[in-house]
């Protein structure tokens, strides 16, 4: 039984994790604005090994030695020394996260902020079949409220569409590339979440980032030479950039495996998942997008659907939680809803 109560310190590292979270895509942007997408993604990438080598390092200077532990049967089929096994699995995780990068970072350039980062929550959607067939796990029935509140979320941010034809909002959000890349960002992280998991067992939660920083970095620089990029054109004017990137990207790591030790896992997640609303408002106060109201109603609707997923609610909390939000939903909707032209004369 978790006994982590809600240290305010453990509140306060969940809040930072979310906060900078939301920044490292902020930079991320600005990193990637008008860049080659490989080599500058390329030079984040070093960013980020470099912070995770520094923190590595420390915890060698303490005493805390490098283990690679055994896992037993590699995909549970193959039984294997621990170093081969790690590696095997760590490329694999290395492999998929490179294409989510890929996708995450490209529509970070052609989409606005607050236009894909919300489609982020599907992330806990796609989980629920994954871990059935990986782990075997049935999820609770109750959960698909939460499932079905991410889903209206998500149609509510194209809600103008209705007046075109029902499916429209569906089709919108299928069709707009940057929703369509970060939705197979989101199918990914599902998948990749076990895989994370198993390397620190096998190993440390700092070797396993280190390991994977690395391993991105190598990906990165292949696919960067693959295409012939510029990697100095990458950098020309863009390190503050790139550095700002790297390091909150490593930080917001870092608050979140510190705020572990007090609080539950599934509060900091929740907390962290918060950031979809706050990069609609990153995404207006940095890059002045506009029309934002319809995507703060649907990412704070999604949300909530997130919510009901991670924590542990009763059916009656859970059937609250619906109502309250759709109530909520409508009543915005209604109050920031545009008058068609004409329509007061009618």
């Amino acid at each position: 039984m978790d006994t982590l109560g809600f240290a305010p310190i453990g509140l306060l590292l969940a809040a930072a994790m979310s906060v900078t979270n939301v920044m490292t895509d902020v930079w991320r942007k600005r990193a990637l604005d008008q860049r080659d997408l490989f080599p500058a993604t390329f030079w984040i990438r070093i960013a980020v090994a470099v912070v995770f080598a520094l923190v590595l390092l420390v915890q060698i200077l303490r005493g805390e030695p490098i283990v690679i532990r055994d896992a037993g049967l590699l995909f549970g089929l193959f039984q294997l020394a621990p170093v081969p096994t790690f590696m095997i699995y760590l490329v694999l995780d290395v492999g998929l996260i490179t294409i989510v990068m890929w996708l995450y970072f490209r529509a970070l350039q052609i989409s606005p902020l607050s236009m894909c980062i919300p489609f982020l929550a599907f992330t806990p959607v796609f989980l629920i079949p994954s871990t059935y067939i990986i782990l075997g796990q049935k999820p609770e029935p109750i959960k698909l409220l939460g499932v079905a509140l991410i889903v209206v979320g998500s149609l509510a941010m194209h809600r103008q569409l209705f007046a075109v034809g029902w499916l429209a909002p569906v089709k919108a959000v299928l069709e707009y590339k940057g929703s369509r890349y970060m939705l197979i960002v989101a199918l990914i992280f599902s998948l990749t979440n076990p895989l994370d998991a198993k390397l620190v067992k096998m190993s440390d939660v700092f070797t396993e980032s280190f390991a994977y920083g690395l391993g991105l970095c190598i990906s990165f620089y292949l696919l960067a030479k693959s295409q012939k990029g510029d990697f100095a054109a990458a950098a020309r004017g863009n390190v503050k950039w790139i550095v700002l990137a790297g390091l909150f990207d490593a930080v917001s790591l870092l608050f979140q495996l510190a705020s572990y030790a007090y609080i539950p896992v599934v509060i900091t997640v929740s907390i962290k998942r918060a950031g979809i609303v706050l990069s609609v408002f990153a995404g207006w106060l940095f890059f002045r997008e506009r029309e934002i109201t319809d995507k703060v109603i649907a990412a704070s609707v999604m949300f909530c659907g997130v919510l009901i997923l991670y924590l542990k609610v009763t059916p009656s909390q859970a059937f609250a939680i619906v109502a309250a939000t759709l109530v909520g939903m409508s009543l915005a909707l209604y109050a920031t809803r545009e008058k068609r032209p004409g329509a007061e004369k009618a």
